[in-house]
């Protein structure tokens, strides 16, 4: 039986590591070690002083770093954002007073599939062998390593949960036809003063503008300081961003249901829908009903002013089975059979591990399998790599552990892993985005971990195909920069630490690289690129001409950044710079002696003692752990559990 973890619902801070970062990050980066920091009341106190900031105004202003990721086969990115760490303490904050009121107006519709319902007092401290793997907050009944949100949440943390549910198919045993609908730009749309108009109601918020002290008053001042104090739209990707849009549309749901009520159409025996975050399901059997239900949906988001993505708008008739869905199926039988394959079944019921000379013949037949099964169904990559690479994992770990047994200098055991790495980078490269990069990093990890005590020969072999694999999508990167946007690249780079030395990149590939990235960059992710190619260079001689280049753009950065420590990226990057310990404590006294005369210019100047505050920062990990020779492999451990948007 796992072990059952209580919760310390005390610990405020614990808001820290559920609710206020997005999924998509560089894999390095966590805010462990920034809990760890502010836990202390001597250590905030200290990064208040320097930074001049008061964590507890509620009437600052501070400037989110904004950064794009690719988002499936869509030209389009999508702006990411990270808030504050002064923001993020008063969610702590906010959450603390108010986490009833959360849960009360999260739970007033019963026609959103996820939504937080209850506080998160205890987890399990393991998986048991027959979970499921869940790459979302904490769901319902399903037992996890982590608690990885403030919130237990119903009822799918994934929308294909609820495609492949009892709930799903009895709705298409009522209605012979679904339409699915979305809200245009839902984050970016929606007026922070409007939760006001769905916690009371749009007269009565309007007639008590600017009252603070209650929920909804402080909940829009809230989402206004992550957002420097922008009103129309709310940031993208933290937990808190969802929570405060799913109070607001699931009075949007009551409304519809109301209207609809009022136009004599009763929900459940006319129509039903159902809503997954900013998509609507929509179950009909007649196109007047239809038709209705559009018009009456698209007045309910005008309230709000909001709107429909016509442009995504479609109708399904039964069988409600999507290409997704038939290609799912398809490719099962495609993996299962590959791995089938490779067992060989002896009379005394050991299981040994069939005969394979030719490993890229057996990769070619599978991948070739894999394009069929997408092509005959009109599939894209990014819509199946999340389930492939989970399929694959699954079967490649059980390999792996059938095997544990067996001497492996037999190079057979060693080829059938080959063919599992080609065709999992195969799906990688053709869909390089944030999330199945972590889920290539994760499993590179624990494969690495697992073949450690194997024969030097093989793992020699293994290393180099991992190293293979992603110095070619790197190339790719470099010859093509417009195919990825800056954080895909970045993290192939952060894989790369997890091998010996003797599979270094050279220097020259690594400025090339650096160049690119830095040339291509659309967005304010400087603070990013600095610390990947930092933690992977370190102190290495060989790297020593961009060593130099980097300590020299961090210091034009740090001394000329005008937003200063408002800014999220300068204040994390000023104490992560502060914190390195591949750089001189001479070159970093600098770089503190002068940010320290630029805010001694201000008409209410920081005084402090820098000595002591100095020797502080030096010797302690603020955000990125540099000092943890495992750092990577325990940020993907907690990373995999946070739930990711969209």
């Amino acid at each position: 039986m796992p072990e059952i973890i209580n919760v310390n619902t005390n610990d405020k801070l614990r808001t820290l590591l559920t609710e206020v970062l997005p999924y998509e990050l560089p894999l390095w980066y966590s805010n462990f070690t920034m809990y760890k920091r502010l836990s202390h009341q001597s250590q905030k106190e200290i990064y208040e002083t320097i930074s001049g900031l008061n964590f507890n105004n509620n009437s600052g202003t501070y400037i989110p770093l904004n950064y794009l990721i690719r988002r499936g086969d869509s030209k389009t990115p999508r702006l990411i954002s990270i808030m504050h760490p002064a923001a993020q303490l008063k969610i702590c904050d906010f959450y603390e007073q108010y986490d009833d009121l959360i849960e009360y107006f999260c739970t007033k519709s019963s026609k959103s599939l996820r939504h937080p319902y209850r506080k998160v007092t205890k987890f399990y401290g393991k998986i048991q062998e027959a979970s499921r793997e869940v790459g979302g907050v904490e769901a319902h009944d399903e037992e996890r390593i982590v608690a990885s949100s403030y919130f237990k949440y119903k009822q799918y943390p994934f929308l294909y949960r609820f495609f492949e549910s009892y709930e799903y198919h009895k709705l298409e045993k009522q209605f012979h036809s679904m339409l699915q609908v979305d809200i245009s730009k839902c984050f970016p749309s929606i007026y922070t003063h409007s939760i006001g108009w769905a916690v009371k109601d749009k007269r009565l918020a309007k007639s008590k503008k600017g009252s603070s002290g209650s929920f909804d008053a402080d909940f829009d001042s809230l989402m206004q300081l992550s957002n420097y104090r922008e009103t129309n739209g709310i940031i993208v990707g933290p937990e808190i961003s969802r929570i405060f849009a799913e109070i607001i549309l699931q009075k949007i749901d009551l409304n519809l249901i109301k209207r609809m009520e009022n136009s004599n159409y009763n929900i459940s025996k006319d129509y039903d829908f159902r809503r997954y975050v900013d998509d609507y399901f929509f179950f009909f059997c007649s196109n007047e009903v239809k038709q209705q239900f559009l018009e009456q949906l698209e007045l309910c988001l005008l309230d709000y002013k909001m709107y429909l993505n016509d442009a995504k708008t479609s109708i399904a008739s039964r069988p409600f089975v999507t290409n997704i869905s038939i290609a799912k199926h398809a490719l099962s039988k495609t993996i299962q059979d590959s791995f089938t394959k490779r067992y060989v079944n002896t009379d005394d019921e050991k299981t040994l591990v069939a005969q394979l000379n030719n490993p890229q013949y057996i990769s070619n037949k599978i991948i070739i399998e894999i394009k069929m099964s997408l092509s005959g169904n009109n599939v894209k990559y990014h819509s199946i790599s999340n389930y492939l690479f989970g399929a694959i994992t699954r079967r490649l770990f059980l390999y792996l552990s059938k095997i544990s047994d067996i001497e492996k200098t037999d190079e057979r055991y060693l080829n059938w892993l080959l063919v599992d790495l080609d065709v999992i980078f195969f799906i990688h490269a053709m869909d390089i985005r944030v999330r199945p990069t972590d889920r290539l990093a994760r499993l590179i990890s624990k494969l690495l971990e697992i073949t450690f005590d194997w024969p030097e020969k093989n793992k020699n072999i293994l290393n180099k195909k991992i190293f293979d694999h992603i110095r070619s999508s790197i190339d790719t990167l470099i010859s093509n920069s417009n195919s990825t946007i800056g954080l895909e690249g970045l993290n192939l780079i952060t894989i790369l630490t997890m091998l010996p030395h003797s599979f270094n990149l050279p220097e020259s590939k690594v400025i090339t690289l650096f160049d690119k990235i830095r040339s291509n960059s659309r967005s304010c992710d400087f603070y990013f690129c600095w610390t990947t190619f930092m933690l992977y260079i370190r102190d290495i001689q060989m790297y020593n001409t961009i060593h130099a280049r980097l300590v020299r753009e961090a210091e034009i950065f740090l001394c000329t950044d005008q937003d200063m420590f408002i800014s999220t990226e300068f204040f994390i990057f000023y104490f992560d710079y502060l914190a390195c310990p591949y750089i001189s404590e001479l070159t970093k006294g600098y770089i503190f002696d002068t940010v320290k005369k630029i805010t001694l210019k201000n008409d209410k100047p920081i005084e402090f003692r820098s000595e002591k505050y100095k020797n502080t920062l030096m010797t302690e990990d603020f955000l990125v752990n540099w000092r943890d020779p495992s750092y990577l492999k325990h940020s993907l451990e907690k990373k995999q559990y946070i739930f990711s948007y969209g």
